[in-house]
């Protein structure tokens, strides 16, 4: 899969602005704005076009992961929570039988569009991550970075987690890669990017505009400033709701799946000779994580 030819002023990952600690349930003040609200995953060409630069690296990183840890070839891949598919789209470019599921429609046909242009097949789902069948398993599943935190309760979490084990053959390995908060973590702040395409150029900001850490949820504001072809800039805006985890959360979610063992632990530079140690420090992880015999 050939990626546009982008420019990017900020590389979203693995680094991020400085963040402030605010009180419990505290919220940014209103601006007032003349942006258009939407929906942001309705929107999947300007939505993945601020992470495809990354998607190489992530796909290389992943065919690492099966080589390393996986004692069977891998063939079969499921991505849960496929969003716009440039991940499913760039597997089945090397060759894996890839299913991608998600629950947003425009987003899977803005894939399956995609993958006709390229010539590569894949199975897509409409199925929610928290309760989902399919017939065969799979050798090796992945949620890519911070999709895993849009389920916004414990239950849902672990319902998701044993669903992907149960899908899983004896040894296969689930990738799972989400930004946590340090031990001394800060939660505020702004990060900001921008990609420029032969079609059209997209400025945008992810600011945290609440903070519920009894519930341990965090909004943020998405906002993206798209102009095509020259013409007038437009402002678009949309709200996410994402659960929080520290590394003791995590740790504990983790533990509550009988079927799946942690065996090592990655940052989002996505080098497979590189692991690191999850601790009270860890603020992005990749998580490999892998089907008891």
């Amino acid at each position: 899969m050939n990626a546009p030819d982008c420019t990017y002023d900020l590389l979203l990952f693995p680094t991020t602005e400085p963040l402030v600690l605010k009180s419990r349930n505290s919220t940014k003040p209103a601006v007032k704005t003349d942006s258009e609200s939407i929906h942001w995953y309705d929107h999947p060409e300007w939505y993945e076009a601020g992470f495809l630069k990354e998607t190489p690296s992530e796909a290389r990183f992943l065919e690492d992961v099966f080589r390393k840890f996986v004692p069977f070839p891998v063939e079969r891949v499921l991505e849960a929570g496929c969003g716009s598919g440039r991940l499913v789209r760039e597997m089945a470019r090397r060759g894996y039988a890839v299913t991608g599921m998600d629950l947003n429609q425009p987003a899977l046909d803005f894939c399956e569009k995609k993958l006709k242009q390229i010539g590569c097949r894949a199975v897509l789902s409409k199925q929610d991550m928290t309760d989902f069948q399919f017939d065969q398993p799979f050798d090796a599943a992945f949620n890519a970075i911070n999709t895993f935190r849009h389920l916004e309760t414990e239950a849902a979490a672990l319902s998701h987690l044993k669903c992907v084990a149960k899908h899983l053959r004896p040894g296969g390995v689930f990738v799972l890669s989400l930004h946590i908060v340090p031990h001394d973590g800060e939660l505020w702040g702004t990060e900001r990017w921008s990609v420029k395409t032969p079609e059209f150029s997209i400025r945008y900001a992810l600011s945290v505009e609440q903070v519920d850490e009894a519930k341990r949820v965090e909004t943020l504001k998405m906002t993206m400033k798209v102009q095509i072809d020259g013409q007038e800039e437009k402002k678009l805006t949309d709200h996410l709701r994402l659960r929080l985890y520290d590394v003791e959360q995590l740790k504990s979610l983790i533990a509550k799946v009988k079927g799946l063992e942690l065996i090592r632990t990655y940052d989002f530079w996505f080098d497979i000779n590189d692991p690191c140690r999850l601790s009270k420090k860890s603020c992005d992880v990749v998580l490999v994580l892998q089907k008891k015999a």
